[in-house]
């Protein structure tokens, strides 16, 4: 049976009610999957009652629109609407403050932190916002969002070295992931659905990761299904978490602290 729209977006909710904030709570998960920090479902209502604007530093947020329509804002200036399969990409760098404000009560939407290398930690924050393209005209389901996949190539050459894709398939569709050659390991989350590998294992709704020797994931979809993954060389720096904030070292830490002092005091916050 083929679940409505209306009621996906509700176990999507339900979903995201179930876990904390970051679906990658696990220090070490993080460790094992690091520039890749942080996976947030967000929804109207969990957006209920949060400030306006949230500052952030040394990091790259992707922010992509499941269902509804939300505002979106920045310290650089930039404003407007993200509606179903449009999205944000915001470059934090030395500081910056932004928004994701949900505007329909069916708002969802899945929000990955990316850890920036040390010579883009502390750069000049940077943000564009995406609205929704066609379907491929080769039925790969997959939205490229960062780096390579296939044929298709990611507008955005920041973050680097990595890959970071939404899939939406439908029930009893078939989906394949390719390491890249020098990538060392990829993970997946299900957002929401039912997914299987072609072991027959039903991936769980935390992080589930794949490392050298696995070159191939074989997905099928067992219902309606939404998955992100990520894959990528390995990071060879050490991270500093705090709050918003994820940077390499103490002294980028506090460049980033300065930076995001110095965007509110334009803002008037």
């Amino acid at each position: 049976m083929t679940t409505s729209t209306t009621d996906s977006n509700s176990n999507m909710t339900a979903t995201y009610l179930q876990h904390k904030n970051n679906l990658f709570a696990a220090e070490s998960d993080i460790e094992k999957i690091k520039p890749f920090v942080s996976l947030n479902l967000l929804s109207a209502q969990s957006l209920q009652g949060e400030p306006a604007l949230t500052p952030a530093s040394g990091q790259a947020i992707i922010t992509y629109v499941i269902a509804g329509e939300a505002a979106y804002s920045d310290s650089t200036g930039k404003q407007g609407r993200l509606q179903k399969d449009s999205w944000a990409w915001v470059i934090a760098g030395a500081g910056i403050w932004h928004s994701i404000a949900p505007i329909t009560r069916d708002f969802i939407a899945v929000q990955m932190g990316i850890a920036l290398s040390p010579a883009l930690e502390n750069s000049p924050p940077q943000t564009a916002y995406l609205q929704a393209e066609p379907n491929a005209a080769d039925g790969d389901p997959a939205k490229l969002l960062i780096g390579w996949h296939g044929k298709k190539r990611s507008d955005f050459a920041i973050p680097s070295q990595l890959n970071y894709l939404v899939v939406p398939l439908k029930t009893q569709q078939y989906w394949s992931y390719e390491l890249p050659l020098n990538h060392q390991f990829a993970w997946v989350t299900v957002v929401s659905g039912l997914v299987t590998t072609s072991t027959g294992k039903t991936l769980p709704s935390g992080v589930s990761i794949f490392n050298r020797p696995t070159a191939k994931i074989d997905f099928h979809a067992q219902a309606d299904s939404i998955l992100v993954l990520g894959s990528s060389l390995e990071f060879g720096h050490d991270l500093i978490l705090q709050n918003t904030s994820v940077h390499t070292s103490t002294e980028a830490l506090q460049l980033g602290h300065n930076g995001i002092s110095a965007a509110a005091k334009i803002l008037r916050l």
